[in-house]
Parts: C-alpha cells; sequence; structure tokens
C-alpha cells in the first residue's frame, strides 16, 4: 500500500468547495490523505511536497484529480492491488468513477500506469 495526497479536484462542486474550502472531504478532496492507515509521518511527507505525481481520470479522458502518492509508506499491508495504483483504486474509481491513473513518464508527459 502506499499513501497518497490529492492537490487537485476538479469534480467538487463549487458549493461544496465554498463550503470546505480546506478540502479533506469525499466532497471536496483537496488536502486529503488516504488511505486511512496512512501514518502522521505519511501524512506530513506528502504536506511537504514529496510524492510521485499522478492525476486520475475518468473513462471520458476528463482529469478529476491531480495527487501526489509515495513510493514507500507505512500505510498497512491490507491492500492487495499494485502499490502504485492505490489512489485510483482506493480513491479515484469509488468517490469518482476514475478509470486511469496517470503519471509522468521520464520526457515529463502525462502517461497511464494502469
Amino acid at each position: 500500500m502506499t499513501a497518497f495526497i490529492i492537490t487537485k479536484d476538479n469534480v467538487a462542486s463549487a458549493e461544496d468547495k465554498a463550503e470546505r474550502p480546506d478540502g479533506k472531504s469525499n466532497l471536496h478532496a483537496k488536502n486529503l490523505v488516504g488511505p486511512g492507515s496512512a501514518s502522521d509521518r505519511d501524512e506530513a511527507r506528502l504536506l511537504a511536497g514529496e510524492g510521485v505525481a499522478f492525476r486520475l481520470l475518468d473513462d471520458d479522458g476528463n482529469v478529476n484529480y491531480y495527487g501526489r502518492r509515495l513510493e514507500e509508506s507505512d500505510a498497512d499491508e491490507d491492500y492487495y492491488g499494485e502499490p502504485e495504483l492505490a489512489p485510483l483504486d482506493c480513491f479515484g474509481t469509488p468517490n469518482a468513477g476514475a478509470v486511469t491513473q496517470e503519471e509522468k513518464n521520464r520526457e515529463g508527459k502525462w502517461e497511464a500506469i494502469n
């Protein structure tokens, strides 16, 4: 499992963003750290800007979320999927129907990793 943070939420409504300006909610996910088993240390690392940048897209190619994930974290081992896909599997798909996770390749272009 890998810990992750959502840095930009393109799904939240204007009303949800206004009601939750700091985010940290499924309704406005900016600054939301996951999974629930992420440690305080993981959260501090993510809030400090550490991690691999990713974005989560729906089946129409619209970007739902941007974020970062840690390569290694203190999050528990109860996740049986690919660790790098934890943001998609644990948050993007159930929360907004995201189907693709992209990360930047060596040329700096977004590329699907699933």
